[in-house]
């Protein structure tokens, strides 16, 4: 009997790893990438620097989340960084005019929602590629972003709205990390449980297929991207809080963090194939990778080397992997 038991849980765990394979591969990864780390420096593993890597991969795990939704539709949304750029100066700025803090949140993820929404009507209607659309996006928030605050922050924030990201649950772990890893696993189960989320591993692997057997495919290629721009609006919010003023340069280049986030953690370029655990991963990866490098003095510009390579090798590994089962 207790073989049968052995041989079923033998078997389960065969099935979870084939179906997890990179997950696996990247989370044995940042194991060996954290020992590392730990031995070169005696300064990685202490309370105070893993509070900073929480800081640093916190932004960046939001907007990983949306975009790992458009990602397994078969799409990518390049405008992530600018959304947040934009939504957080236009909350900042509606925020110092009418000292409403609930007022300016509001309309923080209201605006962000909205262009989550035309950068999904663009693809799921018009057909246009999403490459194109959120490239395009991305450059016309970033412009509007300077053009609204002339290039200048937007200090001094009240005190309650500063108190959003400032509040801790104990010395250094602030309540919106646990936000963040509460949304986590929200968006795990709306993924693994609901209609939303099976219809978007759907038409990542057929869109045609999914089209035919009745699904709204436009509708459900449209969620996604308003999803994405969703996430970044509170990604604004919370960066704003954090520091306490918001800059035009907010987001710059996030773009390309959570695509490696995402990529790395497992999440196929043509869609159908990615988990939130493998995004997690990937962006605790990518986290500890860049503070492992600041902690021991690499240049910022191999910083960027770093990161590229991380990426182009995930993406190598993916489709090796691919080729195999083929």
């Amino acid at each position: 009997m207790s073989g049968k038991k052995n041989e079923a849980a033998r078997s389960k765990f065969q099935v979870f790893a084939a179906g997890h394979r990179s997950e696996i591969t990247m989370g044995g990864a940042l194991v060996i990438l954290f020992v590392i780390l730990c031995i070169i420096s005696p300064v990685f593993l202490t309370s105070r620097n893993m509070t900073n890597i929480l800081s640093q991969v916190s932004f960046t795990a939001v907007l990983a989340l949306g975009q790992t939704f458009v990602m397994l539709t078969g799409g990518i949304d390049l405008s992530v960084g600018s959304v947040l750029g934009i939504t957080s100066m236009v909350g900042a700025m509606l925020m110092r005019s009418t000292e409403s803090v609930f007022l300016a949140i509001a309309v923080t993820l209201l605006l962000g929602a909205v262009i989550g929404c035309v950068n999904g009507l663009l693809v799921s209607r018009f057909d246009i590629p999403a490459f194109v659309v959120t490239l395009g996006m991305m450059q016309v928030c970033r412009s509007a972003d300077y053009l609204l605050s002339g290039g200048h922050a937007v200090n001094k924030l009240p005190d309650s709205f500063r108190a959003i990201a400032g509040a801790e649950i104990a010395a250094g772990f602030r309540v919106y990390y646990l936000v963040i890893i509460l949304l986590f696993f929200a968006v795990h189960w709306v993924l693994s449980n609901t209609k939303l989320g099976r219809y978007t591993y759907a038409i990542g692997s057929n869109v045609e297929a999914t089209r035919l057997a009745g699904v709204n495919t436009k509708l459900y290629t449209l969620l996604p991207y308003i999803i994405s721009g969703l996430m970044a609006a509170i990604g604004g919010v919370l960066m704003g809080s954090r520091f306490g003023a918001v800059d035009p340069n907010y987001g710059n280049s996030y773009e390309m963090n959570t695509l490696a986030a995402v990529v790395i953690g497992g999440c196929a370029m043509t869609g159908g194939k990615g988990t939130i655990l493998g995004t997690a991963i990937g962006v605790l990866f990518m986290g500890v990778l860049t503070n492992g490098l600041d902690i021991t003095g690499v240049s910022p510009y191999w910083q960027g080397v770093a990161t590229g390579s991380v990426l182009i090798l995930a993406l190598l590994f993916e489709r090796l992997t691919n080729r195999k089962k083929v």
